[in-house]
């Protein structure tokens, strides 16, 4: 079983411009992604989890912080996971 944490996390960490790997408690804003590396990054953590994250209009996803971000991807594994 892969640590879903670890690889949301590089994956944030490969779309961000700071050099600090992020933590759970950074906000996805303060990281310096633009609203197009978000709507990447969800494409490319929807493709590694076979998943879909739900996002509005506006490629807002819900999650606010890398841990909110976390929490959702292991939320839907689990009920992907659980379904079959």
């Amino acid at each position: 079983m892969h640590d879903i944490a670890s690889e949301v996390t590089s994956m944030i960490a490969d779309k961000g411009t700071g050099s600090a790997a992020p933590i759970i408690s950074d906000s996805l804003a303060e990281l310096g992604l633009d609203s197009l590396q978000v709507v990447e990054l969800t494409f490319e953590i929807e493709e590694r989890f076979n998943i879909e994250i739900s996002f509005n209009a506006n490629f807002d996803i819900e999650a606010k912080t890398v841990g909110d971000l976390i929490e959702e991807v292991e939320r839907l594994v689990a009920i992907k996971a659980n379904a079959h």
